[in-house]
């Protein structure tokens, strides 16, 4: 299984609740820019899955259209930025048992929850935060079990770091 995280782009300070902040314009033109580069190196997901937040599910919506990925987006409450990592892992063991055939997936959050869940997807005590717009791939094993492998990151630039 591939696990693609994203952090969501840039959003304003002008909504009265952190959760209704929405992404500003140029958070709008990374995340476009972000998609284009995914699409540009072959990427694509068979499942998007996002946090509820305005900011994340926009992102997830203009990546997913960037990319042509025609399906509905999952928005899921284990995706908040403080969300448990357990549960997220757990999530991703059950697509793997129960849709052998969802290969990739994108998980579109916030931090901390990003960089704990790469941690822990890689075994790893710490993993340094993702930063706005940019997309970290891991390969997981059969199984999830046995640590992942980082495979490369993308910024809302288009560029690519294999690691």
């Amino acid at each position: 299984m591939r696990v693609t995280l994203i952090r969501h782009a840039e959003a304003g300070d002008d909504a009265p609740r952190d959760e209704a902040r929405a992404l500003t314009l140029r958070g709008r033109g990374d995340s476009r820019r972000l998609g284009r580069a995914l699409l540009r190196h072959g990427v694509g997901f068979h499942l998007v899955v996002s946090s509820p937040l305005v900011r994340a599910v926009q992102t997830a919506e203009i990546v997913a259209a960037a990319i042509d990925h025609g399906e509905r987006i999952l928005v899921s409450e284990l995706l908040v930025p403080e969300g448990a990592v357990s549960r997220v892992v757990a999530f991703l063991k059950a697509a793997g048992r129960n849709q052998p055939e969802t290969q990739s997936i994108a998980l579109v959050a916030h931090e901390p929850i990003l960089s704990a869940l790469a941690a822990a997807l890689t075994q790893r005590p710490r993993h340094p935060p993702l930063h706005k717009a940019e997309a970290l791939r891991i390969r997981l094993p059969d199984g999830i079990e046995a640590p992942g492998t980082l495979r490369w990151r993308i910024d809302a630039r288009g560029r690519r770091e294999r690691l």
